[in-house]
């Protein structure tokens, strides 16, 4: 079984590029989703994929970070995946504030014959890569200096220059990584089979800790907008900073007589429609106001609705962590 990590911060595009990669190299991999909290949204994205002979096997792991506090029950997974499933590829999305070094160093001790790692990845948006850095440095910097491909995404209408600063800051942190400076969309075949298929270099990798990060998450479960105005203003405040440091912001909600799906990343919004019938919406980030947001999503700080991620280095809950989608 290979593995192949793919890493980036909140909003980067993981879950976009691996329904990509999964098109472009013609493989049928199990993918491990590390949710945050108890949110499916990710993991509902790739199971949509088209092609019902391509559909990957969707797993989700629950309820902790892989990379520090649920570590032992994420390499006791990946052996389960392993042994039950025994899948050709397995790819492997944390979340986006999970430090890669320790996801690496965590794996390593079942790396042998029959279980190798590929070249891991992060995928990040050069438009955003300044900001990033500059609000969350130790966490962006171990997710840049640690992956052996640099994935450049939502970059299709940035100037030139950006792109050169940001290739040229990265080189800076990790001189050894495959930077692709252009849109992934814009890579052949080849590339893409690649990815699948070149081993990990040797990495010193060691565990530490998971820092002063402190990101938490609220899942709203039956949240509820008259109209469309009162959702526009609600990821406006969001950018805003009045509810919080919003870092990421996602869902499928009913507004007025439709159900639409919003996506906040990277100081930008979208709305559009929604296939989905399930009502589910996160925000992720510092110091969120989960009362204010509850309010303004049309819900309540009641328990059966709504779940609230500890932060993550302080989450270390034991329960059942990883569930098949369905």
């Amino acid at each position: 079984m290979k593995i192949l990590i793919v890493s980036g911060f909140l909003g980067a595009g993981k879950t976009t590029f691996i329904k990509e990669l999964i098109r472009r190299s013609g493989t049928k991999p199990v993918v491990l989703e590390n949710e945050y909290g108890e949110n499916s949204i990710d993991a509902r994205e790739l199971k949509r994929e088209d092609g019902s002979d391509k559909k990957p096997e969707i797993l989700e792991f629950m309820e902790g970070c892989v990379c520090c506090t649920m570590k032992d029950t994420f390499v006791n997974s990946v052996l389960t995946v392993f042994a039950g499933l025994s899948p050709e590829y397995l790819i492997v999305e944390p979340t986006g504030v999970g430090r890669l070094s320790n996801i690496i160093s965590n794996l390593k001790p079942i790396l042998h014959d029959n279980i190798s790692l590929l070249k891991p990845v992060v995928v990040l948006s050069p438009r955003s890569y300044m900001n990033n850095i500059r609000e969350w440095p130790e966490l962006y910097r171990d997710q840049v200096a640690f992956a052996q491909t640099v994935i450049f995404s939502k970059c299709e209408n940035d100037p030139p220059e950006v792109i050169e600063q940001t290739t040229a800051q990265i080189r800076e942190i990790n001189p050894g990584a495959e930077i692709i400076d252009r849109h992934y969309s814009e890579m052949d075949d080849e590339w893409w089979r690649a990815l699948m298929e070149v081993d990990a270099a040797e990495a010193e990798v060691e565990e530490t800790e998971s820092g002063k990060d402190d990101f938490t998450q609220i899942t709203i479960n039956n949240g509820r907008l008259s109209n469309p105005a009162e959702l526009i203003l609600l990821l406006e405040d969001c950018m805003r900073g009045e509810l919080g440091h919003i870092a990421r912001a996602k869902g499928t909600v009913p507004v007025g007589g439709e159900t639409v799906r919003f996506d906040l990343a990277d100081s930008l919004y979208a709305i559009t429609g929604s296939p989905e019938e399930a009502n589910q919406c996160v925000f992720i980030g510092e110091a969120l106001d989960k009362a204010a947001i509850c309010s303004r999503m049309g819900s309540s700080l009641e328990k059966e609705s709504l779940s609230f991620g500890m932060p993550v280095q302080k989450q270390d809950r034991t329960a059942s962590v990883f569930k098949r989608m369905r």
